[in-house]
């Protein structure tokens, strides 16, 4: 895995279901290693989907950094969960 030492705006961690091709975002941090934690803790014990509460088909999670644009557009104004 990649890492991103020096990410000033901070990590997501994103989910990609089995058979799409869409990455959705689980949860927001200010360090990579609170996000390989929290990655760490969704393997070993999987959430449901947060808006229908249904058992997600085979999760595989990612962490991607957060770029400026998200930043711009206010993705520290939202709920981190």
């Amino acid at each position: 895995m990649k890492q991103y030492p020096r990410n000033p705006y901070g990590y997501k961690v994103c989910y990609q279901e089995k058979g799409s091709s869409v990455y959705i975002r689980y949860f927001l941090t200010y360090t990579y290693k609170d996000a390989v934690t929290v990655k760490q803790g969704y393997i070993r014990y999987p959430p449901s989907e947060r808006d229908t509460d249904r058992k997600l088909d085979d999760p595989r999670w990612f962490i991607f950094p957060v770029t400026r644009k998200e930043v711009l557009r206010g993705i520290w104004r939202e709920c981190p969960f």
